[in-house]
């Protein structure tokens, strides 16, 4: 039986971002849109994987959605705002992406805090992109993705000095103060900031999109760890590198 899955894209010509509506977080990357596409249903199954649910066969990917941006989307850049994030989003829906924000978070800090050689430099890592020369190491990946937490916050006009608090400590608050937010207006609003529009749907997203880009990428340095034989096993709790025929 198959399974559609809406996909929505943003592309500057050079580069193709796909997000899965019905996959919060989840997302496809090709120089294509027919490359980006073709990894839809890999990044379905880890992500069902990653949630404990029972795997289906026959994904059938749909474009809903093309956004077109000068943005480097090649670099993972992005602006767009789905569809889906400006609709309607009862207590329900929104407690189900609260959670999957804090299992985001939990399986992120899971993959640096089992990581042994943290400050283990990947010199292939070193290029330059939109923000900066990327992180190299497992623990500057990890501090980027920590960082970037404040700044989705802050698209929401909530601003919190970060104040030594622990990943998984400002990763609850920013739930909590998420909450106290939709409690006060749902989904209603849409925050125009450094022109970008921002909803309390799109934050969520984007928490749990940020966690995985970069938690992948801190599982291909423990990859490149193991091939080298530096280490005899990682934590992959995203199951990025699951087999794709499993």
């Amino acid at each position: 039986m198959s399974s559609p899955v809406n996909v929505a894209f943003e592309t500057n010509g050079s580069g193709y971002m796909g997000f899965l509506c019905e996959y919060p977080g989840a997302f496809v990357r090709g120089k294509t849109l027919d490359e980006a596409l073709s990894k839809v249903e890999h990044e379905v199954k880890i992500f069902k994987k990653w949630l404990g649910i029972d795997i289906e066969q026959d994904i059938v990917p749909k474009v809903v959605q093309i956004h077109k941006s000068s943005l480097k989307v090649e670099d993972a850049d992005n602006e767009i705002l789905l569809n889906d994030d400006k609709e309607k989003m009862d207590i329900k829906e929104f407690e189900m992406l609260a959670d999957l924000v804090t299992k985001s978070a939990k399986s992120t800090f899971d993959i640096f805090d089992n990581a042994k050689y943290k400050d283990w430099i990947d010199s292939d890592r070193d290029r330059a992109t939109f923000y900066g020369h990327t992180p190299k190491t497992i623990r500057e990946i990890f501090e980027h993705i920590d960082s970037v937490q404040y700044y989705y916050l802050s698209r929401l006009n909530i601003d919190i000095p970060k104040e030594g608090r622990s990943f998984l400590e400002g990763r609850q608050i920013f739930v909590e103060k998420i909450a106290s937010l939709f409690n006060k207006e749902g989904n209603s609003r849409i925050y125009s900031i450094d022109n970008e529009d921002w909803t309390v749907k799109k934050v969520l997203r984007r928490f749990i999109w940020h966690d995985r880009i970069h938690a992948k990428s801190m599982v291909k340095i423990l990859r490149k760890q193991k091939e080298t034989e530096i280490i005899d096993s990682y934590s992959d709790p995203f199951y990025f590198f699951m087999e794709k025929g499993i």
